[in-house]
C-alpha cells in the first residue's frame, strides 16, 4: 500500500469516528467495511496482523477504561464501543504501511508483556498525568538503551506520535471520548504513549512469523 494511500484512509477513518460516534453500530459497520477494502487493496497480506491488533489492542483499551482512564460518550455493550477494536486493527497495519513497512521487526513475548504493563500503568494512575508522563518517558529511553527498540524505529515512533495524537485531539473536541486527567483535552502522555504503543504492536503483530 502506498503511503498516500494509506493516510487517507487513515484520515477517512478518523473522519468517520467524529461525524458518526453517536451510532455505534453502523460506525463499527463503516469502519468493518472500510478495513476490509483496506485490506483488500494489499491482496490481504495484513489480515493476520490486523486480527492480532484487535484483540490485543481491544482487551488493553477496554481493560484501560475499565479501570477509569477515559471513556467513551457512545458505549453501549462494552466498557468501548464496539468499532474500537477496529479501529486499532487498522490504525496499527495503516500507521504500518504509511511509515515503516520497510523498517524490520520481529515478536517479542516480552511486548505483549509491555503493552498489558502499559495499560495497567495507565488505568491506575489515570489521574496522576505528569507520573504516567514521566513513567512513559523513563521507559522510552530504557528500551532504546537497553536496544529493544532500534535507531532506526525513531523516525516511525514520531510518526505514530503525530498522527495518533492529532486523531486523538479531534475526536475528543468532537465530542467522542474524553480522559479523566488532562490539561488540554490530551494528556501530556499522549504523544509518548502513541510513540510506544505502535513500537511495542510492530513487535506483538509479528507472532508466528520467521
Amino acid at each position: 500500500m502506498k503511503t498516500s494511500t494509506a493516510l487517507i484512509i487513515f484520515a477517512l477513518g478518523t473522519i468517520a469516528m467524529m461525524a458518526f460516534y453517536s451510532y455505534e453500530i453502523p460506525l463499527f459497520i463503516v469502519l468493518g467495511i472500510g478495513s476490509i477494502a483496506a485490506l483488500a487493496i494489499d491482496k490481504w497480506k495484513n489480515l493476520k496482523r490486523f486480527l492480532i491488533a484487535l484483540v490485543v489492542g481491544g482487551i488493553c483499551e477496554n481493560t484501560a477504561v475499565a479501570l477509569g482512564a477515559w471513556n467513551y460518550t457512545n458505549a453501549a455493550f462494552i466498557f468501548t464501543p464496539l468499532w474500537l477494536p477496529v479501529g486499532w486493527g487498522m490504525s496499527t497495519i495503516l500507521l504500518e504501511e504509511a511509515f515503516s513497512k520497510d523498517v524490520p521487526a520481529k515478536f517479542s513475548k516480552r511486548a505483549i508483556a509491555l503493552a498489558f504493563g502499559g495499560t495497567l500503568l495507565v488505568g491506575i494512575n489515570a489521574s496522576h498525568e505528569f507520573f504516567i508522563l514521566g513513567c512513559f518517558a523513563f521507559v522510552t529511553i530504557a528500551l532504546f538503551a537497553l536496544k529493544y527498540y532500534k535507531m532506526t524505529e525513531i523516525r516511525i515512533g514520531i510518526m505514530a506520535a503525530i498522527f495518533g495524537t492529532v486523531m486523538e485531539s479531534v475526536c475528543i473536541i468532537s465530542g467522542n471520548w474524553q480522559y479523566s486527567a488532562a490539561m488540554f483535552w490530551t494528556p501530556l502522555w499522549l504523544p509518548l504513549c502513541w510513540f510506544n504503543a505502535f513500537l511495542i504492536m510492530r513487535r506483538v503483530i509479528r507472532i508466528g512469523e520467521k
